[in-house]
């Protein structure tokens, strides 16, 4: 019996193995040739999401069509490309003679009976009056990348995903149909499992997600209120499914480098600069403008120009990364219990020197149905980052001179290379100890109720999220800043935890050519935050790091915040349909907020 079970599990065992380059030059087979062209829809207009692969699957290669429906990619020749698209029907063109295809999607009429997630509910895309994108999890597994919202971009048309921080496991900016504020926030409300979600989406791993879809219109405000006034992104982690117990296992390995370096001055160049700047401004001539003798270099640098020692600072700033990313997850189920757990470790060092990035996620996921008109479920999640690596200043380094000083004769980082107090050594700080460890909490439980009326359903859920950041950095002797002050220790704190309880009531019942849809919710959510930080400078070594703070003698500074915020909200939506031809939503939402200024009414949205 046990070696039966045995064989089975094996049996089951899926491994997936899945090996890349990231941002390195890549040599495609010779007789593969680089397709274009454009995407659009029955009317002529752009499609964007479009999935281009290649039909017969020799080629892993595959492209989607950005915001002007315009795709890119590269294929053996005489390949036939497949064009998907959620809501149109599959298109295949066979290569001829030019590398050109332009392609006019037809919309498909059985997507439109698809389900898909709206806000509190689902509903058939036919049946859809707002403004509403889907991208599915076929269009989120074409991009390889380790980032959730990296998968995002170019999928939505009037989704604008830009980085201002390229370390990795940084946040992206999200921006649906531009800024609708100056002052205040732009950011979209982001739905997890139909839960509100502050946290940052690069704690989310990107394999868990089912699909996400974007509320884009005045709708979106109507059903989520004030919040959802800059869009809504609705995001819904996989589930298990009925069948075997099975098991998957994939890794992705890479190696990174930097795509391209910013383009500098060479040591040649850098001195005939000078020169002419010193005729120019100075007037200088003759022995005036001769790099030894003369003054149109610091002292610093006639060192270096005297031994013929040059500096190329982005070798310093940059370097060449191994990354790995593994994922073990475990589904399977039967008519009444369904299940699915993984775990996944990303280790990404960054290509700037010290930004390094370690992120484990473990997720649980269980439904339960306990009867005809019982169903419970719950869903947890689990994230651990560790950052941390005083990173060099990239700007401070384009701008030093070939001949600046990297290090001295001791082996420490020269502090003013150039002689210039406004461009230290860009590598000046990098041997602080620093530590960055972030963890994030996430439950999630639901109740489904089957009422004795028809058509009629109860569905109670509850989510809790709880986020802890901590920050230390200590400045050692072996810093410039450090050294100057005999050590300075920075540590900060903060937590924050927030809780959903949402109660829905639903009626879908049709009355011969008539079909009414009826959502009524009842909402509270409270959210608080603490933080405190303290640093201090003058340590007797640097033994401590930024564990013992109380050995800190000078400029000793303490601080701590606090803030808490409920909400009581209230919303109903009414779906007509008429002859399956004739469609009218209504909707309205009133909140209750406790920032809201005394005597001023809650917000309502209609």
């Amino acid at each position: 019996m046990i070696m039966s079970m045995y064989k089975k599990l094996i049996g089951s065992l899926t491994i997936s193995l899945l090996f890349l380059l990231s941002a390195t030059p890549s040599f495609a087979q010779q007789n593969d040739v680089k397709v274009t062209g454009k995407i659009t829809d029955g009317s002529g207009a752009p499609l964007a999401g479009v999935v281009v692969v290649v039909k017969d699957g020799k080629s892993n290669n595959g492209a989607v069509s950005n915001t002007q429906g315009v795709y890119e990619i590269k294929v053996p020749a005489s390949s036939t490309l497949l064009f998907t698209c959620l809501g149109y029907t599959d298109q295949e063109v066979k290569l001829g003679a030019s590398n050109v295809v332009n392609v006019t999607m037809t919309e498909d009429a059985q997507s439109l009976d698809e389900v898909v997630v709206v806000g509190y509910g689902t509903q058939k895309k036919k049946d859809l009056t707002g403004g509403l994108a889907v991208v599915s999890k076929q269009t989120l597994e074409m991009v390889s990348t380790n980032n959730l919202m990296d998968r995002l971009v170019g999928q939505v048309a009037g989704l604008n995903i830009t980085t201002g921080n390229e370390a990795p496991g940084s946040n992206q900016t999200l921006l649906i149909r531009g800024q609708n504020s100056l002052t205040a926030s732009n950011d979209p409300l982001i739905i997890l499992d139909g839960i509100p979600y502050s946290g940052g989406l690069a704690d989310l791993d990107p394999n868990i997600i089912e699909n996400m879809s974007v509320l884009k219109d005045a709708s979106a405000v109507a059903i989520y209120g004030s919040r959802g006034s800059n869009g809504v992104i609705l995001i819904q982690t996989k589930r298990g499914s009925q069948g075997e117990f099975h098991v998957t296992y994939k890794t992705k390995l890479a190696i990174a480098e930097p795509m391209q370096r910013i383009e500098t001055m060479g040591p040649n160049e850098f001195i005939r600069l000078k020169q002419d700047m010193g005729r120019l401004k100075n007037n200088y001539s003759g022995e005036q403008l001769d790099p030894l003798v003369g003054s149109i270099i610091s002292a610093s640098e006639k060192v270096n120009y005297a031994k013929g020692i040059t500096n190329d600072w982005q070798d310093y700033v940059f370097r060449t990364v191994f990354t790995m990313d593994h994922q073990l997850s475990f589904q399977g189920g039967n008519e009444k219990t369904t299940y699915m757990a993984s775990v996944s470790y990303l280790d990404n060092p960054g290509v700037v020197y010290n930004s390094n990035y370690q992120r484990t996620n473990v997720y649980a996921s269980i439904n339960q149905k306990m009867n005809d008109w019982l169903s419970v479920g719950l869903t947890t999640q689990f994230v651990n980052r560790e950052t941390g690596g005083a990173t060099p200043n990239l700007e401070h380094a384009i701008k030093q001179s070939p001949y600046g000083i990297y290090k001295d004769e001791t082996g420490a980082y020269y502090e003013e290379p150039m002689d210039y107090s406004n461009l230290p050594n860009p590598m000046k700080d990098v041997n602080a100890d620093q530590k960055r460890t972030g963890r994030n909490f996430m439950a999630n439980g639901f109740l489904d109720l089957k009422l004795p009326v028809k058509g009629l359903s109860f569905r109670s859920q509850f989510g809790y999220n709880y986020r802890s950041q901590m920050n230390g950095t200590y400045y050692g002797r072996n810093t410039v800043t450090g050294k100057k002050v005999d050590g300075r220790a920075e540590l900060a704190n903060n937590h924050t935890t927030d809780w959903t309880w949402e109660n829905v009531l639903k009626f879908d019942r049709n009355f011969g050519k008539h079909h009414i849809d009826f959502t009524g919710l009842f909402s509270m959510q409270e959210a608080q935050y603490t933080a405190a930080s303290q640093s201090g400078e003058g340590f007797v070594n640097d033994d401590s790091s930024f564990y013992r703070m109380d050995g800190a003698e000078n400029k000793i500074a303490i601080s701590s915040s606090f803030w808490k915020e409920n909400f009581v909200s209230g919303m109903f939506r009414v779906n007509y349909g008429f002859n399956s031809k004739y469609l009218l939503t209504l909707t309205g939402r009133a909140d209750s907020f406790s920032a809201f200024a005394e005597n001023r009414a809650p917000v309502k949205a209609i």
